[in-house]
């Protein structure tokens, strides 16, 4: 069981946790709460120079991948 816990807390930093390039950056605004939660995270396992808003770029990357072709297809509609 420990094994596999790491095995996802690794994945879970690989998706996550990588410092992006970000080179134009703009706004994005959150709620407090969801930021103090990104901060937790991020503070708990993520590397030297991982913020809360290079998780929430990894996870809107990972989003907008995932959901390529589907969103290509709703926008035609």
């Amino acid at each position: 069981r420990r094994q596999r816990q790491m095995c996802i807390r690794d994945r879970y930093r690989t998706a996550y946790l990588q410092v992006p390039k970000i080179t134009d950056r703009k706004p994005v605004f959150v709620s407090g709460e969801v930021r103090d939660s990104l901060d937790r995270i991020v503070h708990y396992f993520g590397g030297r120079g991982m913020s809360a808003s290079g998780m929430v770029e990894n996870l809107v990357r990972l989003h907008l991948e995932t959901y390529r072709e589907d969103i290509e297809l709703w926008r035609k509609l």
